[in-house]
């Protein structure tokens, strides 16, 4: 009987997310097919874990007890009862997803790292990558959040059940195009949260079940109008989008452009619309309304993505 070798070198891309999808707050997730993150991760002999940040992405941390990805993959061989200090690991991460986005930076990295490292390993077991990557996000975020580390490693739209047992719903989206638009500015998670209400009145919370109900069933009728119709907030947005310099402007331009909707992406700057035309005119109106308050954007269109994947390097 012959026994395959394990990889000694696994590249893994995982790409840019979307959470707090319109009504779910800390539930959805959307995967989108870019920007994404690359790691590699080579076994080596010797011990510990060896970082390095390739200087053609963003900066982040160097230091592996900060660095997202090494956290994470740190995690996955603790949760599987690997002994640290008989495996060597040297990192290359090329950070394509700017920190402090929105879009899932340090979700992403988390996310490589724990899934690296079990696919370099043979291990597959998809609750423990999940597991080992939110604890990689929690560096960043104070919290182990799932809204983004699900998307990222799933696939498609996700909605979290229930975070300690760690049930995630994996629903396939329609092939949708989303019109992305990032302003240069930087918006830290944690400062973020602590703009959220504590209570909600009860007339709100109803509308969010409505609206997430109607998310919901459109991902999977894949019915877009009805998704960007109930892509509203009236929760997370109102309280974060003071953070957001431009952010009303730019919402009156992309929807006077045709966008069907216009909401934050995580906890922003990024914003974001659906629709099923103009979607160039709908970037470039974003960009306009931007501008209109003195801050500098960007905007890309993407569509939903497939998630992280690993592949041997040789």
């Amino acid at each position: 009987m012959t026994h395959m070798s394990s990889p000694k070198s696994i590249m893994v891309e995982a790409p840019a997310t979307m959470a707090n999808f319109g009504p779910g707050y800390d539930t959805f997730g959307l995967c989108i097919d870019r920007p994404v993150d690359i790691l590699e991760i080579e076994r080596l002999d010797g011990k510990g874990i060896e970082l390095e940040v390739s200087k053609r992405g963003y900066k982040v941390p160097l230091d592996i007890d900060e660095n997202t990805a090494s956290v994470a993959a740190r995690e996955l061989l603790r949760l599987y009862g690997k002994d640290l200090r008989s495996i060597s690991l040297r990192m290359w991460l090329r950070k394509g997803i700017r920190p402090g986005s929105g879009l899932g930076s340090s979700a992403a990295s988390a996310v490589s790292g724990a899934l690296g490292v079990a696919s370099l390993l043979g291990l597959k077991d998809k609750k423990k990558i999940l597991m080992a990557a939110a604890k990689g996000e929690a560096v960043s975020s104070g919290t182990p959040h799932l809204d983004n580390v699900s998307p990222c490693l799933f696939g498609g739209f996700t909605v979290v059940l229930d975070h300690r047992k760690l049930d995630i719903l994996r629903i396939k989206p329609p092939q949708m195009k989303i019109v992305v638009c990032l302003p240069e500015m930087v918006i830290e998670t944690a400062k973020a949260r602590e703009l959220i209400p504590k209570h909600v009145p009860v007339k709100t919370s109803i509308s969010h079940s409505s609206w997430a109900s109607g998310v919901v069933h459109g991902m999977k009728a894949g019915d877009i109008s009805l998704v960007a119709r109930c892509l509203r907030d009236e929760i997370a947005v109102p309280a974060r989008k003071q953070l957001i310099e431009g952010f009303d402007s730019a919402r009156k331009e992309a929807l006077s452009a045709g966008a069907l909707s216009f909401s934050i992406s995580g906890s922003g700057p990024a914003v974001y619309s659906l629709a099923e035309i103009n979607h160039e005119s709908i970037g470039k109106a974003m960009v306009k309304g931007f501008r209109e308050a003195g801050v500098k954007s960007k905007f890309f269109i993407a569509m939903p993505g497939k998630g992280a994947r690993a592949k041997t390097q040789d």
